[in-house]
């Protein structure tokens, strides 16, 4: 939301988030390697990674506070899917993902990526907290 809508930096880059949750990746996560998955993972911190979903929720709540009705219908900026690429925020490999973003208006751009894609993971989340705690279970 806040390149694509508000023409402004990313929130990872602000406050020090990267290096508060130990994550060397600046990318979306998109067309990430399972090794990739795995290190960041392993090492991601999860306190400061549910701040930081937080401060992403706040800034993505005042930037659609701020906006007019008529906005809503406008065109993502092809420059600003530019960015993504420039700032490493969407890696090369990804071009899908701009292809699908320059789709969108910035309604759609409210209703996915910012607020639906959560729900999408969610089945995911859940099977992935069962198997943890049947191997849990399992240890005991």
């Amino acid at each position: 939301m806040n390149k694509l809508v508000a023409n402004d930096q990313q929130i990872l880059f602000t406050d020090s988030w990267q290096e508060k949750m130990n994550n060397e990746f600046s990318q979306s996560g998109n067309d990430m390697t399972f090794e990739d998955i795995a290190k960041l993972s392993a090492t991601i911190n999860f306190a400061s990674l549910l701040a930081y979903w937080e401060a992403v929720g706040r800034q993505t709540r005042k930037i659609i506070s701020t906006m007019d009705v008529g906005q809503f219908k406008m065109k993502v900026d092809h420059s600003s899917i530019k960015r993504l690429f420039d700032e490493n925020a969407v890696l090369l490999e990804s071009q899908w993902l701009a292809e699908f973003l320059s789709k969108k208006t910035i309604a759609g751009l409210i209703l996915m990526p910012a607020t639906r894609h959560n729900f999408l993971h969610l089945n995911i989340c859940i099977r992935v907290k069962e198997k943890l705690q049947k191997q849990k279970m399992k240890l005991k």
